[in-house]
Parts: structure tokens; C-alpha cells; sequence
């Protein structure tokens, strides 16, 4: 279990321990957006992660653009910054928004431009 499943593990957890407590509404629901972003945070670190296991040129571009060499960590970091310079649109969900992108074409795209 990788320091990113760990976390999600974490919130999980603590989300069922605030709804058994009855915790403020206002309170689950903050943690329960946090719990969705960082599901769709690496979920698509994964996904773009898997996508670059059989093309080099992901890889390559990972790299010249100074996050480092093809493994989890450096695509998280890759997919986190990305997702943070995203447009959200008002009433648009920030994990829906990162569900909604290719970030391995992004990644390919920041190298081309």
C-alpha cells in the first residue's frame, strides 16, 4: 500500500468515525470533498502512470519537464500540479474536473508547447 492509498485509507476511516459521532454536517461534507478529490487525484496518477509503461516518449517528457523519472511519486506531482492550474467552473465539482482530463495528453501536450 502506496503513502497515497494510505491517506485516502485515513480519510475513509475518519469520515465513518464523524458520521457515527454525528459530527456537523458542514464538517463530513468538507471531508467527504476532500476524500473525492484525492481519490480523483490518484486515480488519474495511476491511469497516466500505466499509460506511460509502454510509451517512452510520456516518459521522456516527465522528465525534461523536471519532474524526474517515470514512477508514481513523480506523476502524482505531475497530475497534482496540472489539476491546480485547471479552470473550475462555478458549481463545477474540482474531482470532476480531474476525472474529466487526459493527463498523460497533458503531459504531452506541456511538453510540446
Amino acid at each position: 500500500m502506496d503513502e497515497y492509498q494510505l491517506e485516502i485509507q485515513s480519510l475513509r476511516r475518519t469520515l465513518t468515525r464523524l458520521r457515527a459521532e454525528l459530527a456537523d454536517p458542514g464538517l463530513i461534507d468538507e471531508y467527504e470533498g476532500e476524500l473525492r478529490n484525492l481519490t480523483a487525484l490518484y486515480d488519474a496518477a495511476r491511469e497516466t502512470l500505466a499509460a506511460g509503461d509502454d510509451n517512452v516518449r510520456l516518459r521522456r517528457a516527465l522528465a525534461e519537464l523536471g519532474f524526474g523519472e517515470w514512477n508514481l511519486a513523480n506523476v502524482y506531482s505531475f497530475v497534482y500540479d496540472a489539476a491546480m492550474e485547471s479552470d473550475v467552473d462555478d458549481g463545477q465539482e474540482f474531482a470532476g474536473v480531474i476525472n474529466e482530463t487526459d493527463y498523460a495528453a497533458s503531459l504531452l501536450a506541456a511538453l510540446d508547447g
